[in-house]
This record gives structure tokens, sequence and C-alpha cells, in this order.
């Protein structure tokens, strides 16, 4: 009997392990997907990005692209008090060579 305990508590643990691995996995993707939809471009709502992306947690991950990563996501309120987030270009363009390099 003290078998079964301990054989269950073992098994019950390696369970958890992969949940853990596994939500690390999801709330990675969100972000990825967001970040890859300013950089194409593109003009979102909140709403928008959380349907597109398949979270609730837009606003969040638009807060964590501006803050800990240094994008440069700006907004502006809508007539109908809603925000549009997008990202500002970086006009900087860096050189492959050096300009001494060129013929």
């Amino acid at each position: 009997m003290g078998q079964n305990k301990k054989a269950t508590r073992e098994s019950g643990n390696s369970v958890d392990h992969k949940i853990i691995a596994t939500k690390g996995i999801k709330s990675y993707r969100p972000k990825q997907e967001v970040r890859q939809l300013f950089l194409n471009g593109g003009k979102y709502t909140a709403v928008e990005l959380n349907n597109l992306v398949g979270t609730n947690d837009a606003r969040k991950i638009i807060s964590d692209l501006r803050h800990k990563e240094g994008m440069d996501i700006q907004d502006c309120i809508l007539p109908d008090g809603r925000k549009l987030y997008w990202l500002v270009p970086d006009t900087r363009q860096q050189e492959l060579f050096g300009r001494g390099n060129a013929r």
C-alpha cells in the first residue's frame, strides 16, 4: 500500500512539470504573434489583437513589448473610445559594410 501512494505521488509530480512547461510555451506564443503583427506594419485595437492571437492579454503584451523590449508602439484614442496601436518604424538604416569598402 505504501508503494502505491509513492507511485501516485511521483507520477503526479511529472504531470505537474509537464503542465508548467506547456503553460510557459503557450504564454510565449501570443507575445511572439503580437510582435510579428506589429513588425508587419499593422494597426490594431486590443480587441482585434485578442481575436487574432486568441488571448485576452493584448494590453499587457503591448505593455511588455514597450517597456521590457523597447518597441516604439504608439497609440491614439479613436472617436468611439477604443485605442489604436501601431509600431513606429525605425528610420535609422544600418550599413552592411563600412563606407570605405564601396567599389
